[in-house]
């Protein structure tokens, strides 16, 4: 980053962030620099911020177990010198304290909340005794992989919610260390802050800790039963996840890049869009569609932003919900082949617009009238994959109401596209990685030909795929889930009722993921949104996503984000 931009560096850094939802962040307990606190004074545990920690402290054999807490920086220690010591560096987020946790001789490591409740999840790593006895071997433990590399070792930590009757709620498993890959550069010993999502526990008063390992003898593990805690975060809203704030695609853009109205004097198509839908390969709308808004070509073609221009999928009522009529739907094809490049791959554009009025009928002023949609996409035009989708507006909007869009997330039909607007809502493809026919082959995200669009009566009957978004593997494995969430939107719509079409747009290949508002320059504009979320994690109000943009993606912005923003510094994307 160029000197002229040191000033918004030093604004960066100073940001400071308020975490909804924080129960426990051990920045409020006091440590000296580079010590740690072990239970050495019989006071059985601590407290930070809501939650209380169990410790057991020995004083015949200076030995611990349960939680510790620790502010030690230094990463290069190992051995028995290393067991207060993050391999991260710091806490999550650069902050000083975190927690330690010891699988030891008594009871395990133990989080008692104040009040039952619904967490959102905790943070974890490795602690540097058990990373450097995995990864190189010692005196007790066995070097992770043998010589070869080719022994499938593992390291596991699992997490147990129980209720405040004491019975267990569910568990949650998080590998700290995984060599169990065919192929061997995919093994891995967690060294930085990842996030462990808690929500399929349900409400819980309790967190157990337990520790296992592929490395085990006579005594039980032989690796050093140690690791790092951080924030753990619990539900402040209904229900536990979000904000969405991901950008909408501008549809037209003035000479300066910036989103343009297709009126406006400069307006150019967005040059970052490839091709668009260029057949319709089926149309089966919900009845009742007026028939000016019938002819499914209405969705071929690039964009117009003019709200008009529309095919409708119509909109079930409740007597039709009643008897299991299926929602409408449509199938387009494209010329141009979709695959998943990098960022987002296509863009849905429906013709929902901002309300500027509050009304009793629903309408809130900022947010919008929109009717939604679940995408699926298909290679063969027989086998789809739909993406998974959550929808976290609480409550019933009625005919006329709005929705704040934060808390809708894949559903097309979130952007506005009418009212002096033309933005779509994108998509990428990589999000069905781990979709069950994605895996099987039979849907090929990098050769994507067909999108079907399926509209969503928005009386709450029908439901979104939070389970799946948070944990695709699970859901392929034929997991069963209770927590997904019921849809809502303006229901019941008449005339261009339900899902209204406008275009799909396929996107071209994005380079620089600095360009965080998609306006093709990595510049001022990204920096601020940047600025604004800046140390925050997923889960928090801040939070924005297209901000994470250091690979692999861990769901905090932070330094190793800023870092690929200064490298791309400027960057003009070559569209």
């Amino acid at each position: 980053m160029k000197v002229r931009n040191g000033y918004w560096l030093v604004v960066l850094l100073s940001l400071a962030y308020c975490a909804k939802g924080e129960i426990a962040t051990f920045e409020d307990l006091t440590l000296p620099p580079e010590s740690y606190w072990n239970g050495a004074d019989g006071s059985g545990g601590f407290h930070s911020g809501t939650a209380a920690f169990r410790n057991n402290y020995d004083s015949t054999w200076d030995s611990w177990d349960g939680f510790a807490y620790s502010n030690i920086a230094d990463t290069a220690t190992s051995g028995m010198a290393g067991q207060y010591h993050a391999v991260a560096g710091s806490g999550q987020g650069a902050s000083a304290n975190y927690a330690v946790g010891f699988v030891g001789w008594a009871e395990p490591p133990t989080v008692t909340l104040d009040t039952a409740r619904s967490l959102c999840g905790l943070y974890v790593t490795n602690i540097c005794y058990p990373y450097y006895a995995m990864r190189d071997g010692d005196a007790f433990s066995k070097k992770f992989g043998g010589d070869t590399g080719d022994e499938p070792d593992w390291f596991l930590l699992t997490i147990t919610g129980k209720n405040n009757a004491g019975h267990a709620t569910g568990t949650v498993d998080f590998y700290l260390a995984d060599f169990r890959f065919d192929d061997n550069g995919l093994d891995y010993i967690v060294d930085t802050w990842q996030f462990v999502d808690l929500t399929s526990l349900g409400e819980v008063q309790s967190l157990e800790f337990g520790l296992s390992s592929s490395d085990v003898g006579a005594w039980g593990m032989n690796t050093p039963g140690y690791f790092a805690m951080d924030t753990l975060v619990g539900v402040s809203d209904y229900p536990c996840a979000g904000p969405y704030t991901e950008a909408g695609i501008n549809g037209y853009v003035g000479s300066d890049g910036r989103h343009a109205g297709p009126d406006d004097d400069d307006a150019i198509v967005n040059p970052i869009f490839r091709g668009w839908a260029t057949a319709v390969v089926s149309y089966n709308p919900a009845p009742g569609v007026d028939l000016q808004w019938s002819n499914p070509n209405k969705a071929l073609g690039r964009v117009t932003g003019y709200g008009f221009d529309i095919v409708s999928l119509g909109d079930l009522n409740s007597e039709q919900i009643e008897r299991s009529e299926e929602p409408g739907e449509i199938t387009l094809s494209f010329s141009e082949t979709i695959c998943n490049g990098a960022g987002y791959d296509f863009t849905v554009f429906e013709n929902g617009l901002f309300s500027r009025i509050n009304t009793t009928g629903g309408s809130v002023a900022g947010q919008m009238f929109a009717e939604l949609a679940y995408v699926e996409v298909s290679s063969n035009g027989q086998d789809f994959a739909r993406f998974p989708a959550v929808s976290l507006t609480a409550a019933p909007v009625g005919s006329y109401g709005t929705i704040e869009i934060s808390k809708v997330y894949n559903l097309a039909g979130k952007h506005p596209n009418a009212g002096g607007f033309c933005a779509g809502t994108p998509f990428d493809l990589q999000e069905l990685a781990e979709d069950s026919d994605v895996v099987s082959g039979l849907v090929d995200i990098n050769n994507i030909k067909y999108v079907r669009l399926v509209d969503i009566p928005g009386s709450g009957d029908f439901y979104d795929d939070a389970a799946r978004h948070i944990d695709p593997g699970a859901w392929s494995s034929g997991t069963s889930y209770t927590n997904n969430h019921p849809i809502y939107d303006a229901w019941v719509t008449f005339g261009s009722s339900g899902f209204d079409v406008e275009a799909v747009g396929v996107l071209r290949e994005q380079e620089y993921g600095g360009d965080i508002n998609l306006d093709s320059a990595v510049d001022i504009h990204d920096f601020a949104l940047f600025a604004s979320a800046w140390r925050s994690h997923f889960g928090q109000a801040n939070w924005l996503k297209r901000c994470d943009v250091a690979q692999p993606k861990d769901l905090i912005i932070d330094v190793r984000d800023l870092a690929v923003l200064a490298a791309q510094w400027l960057q003009v994307e070559q569209w």
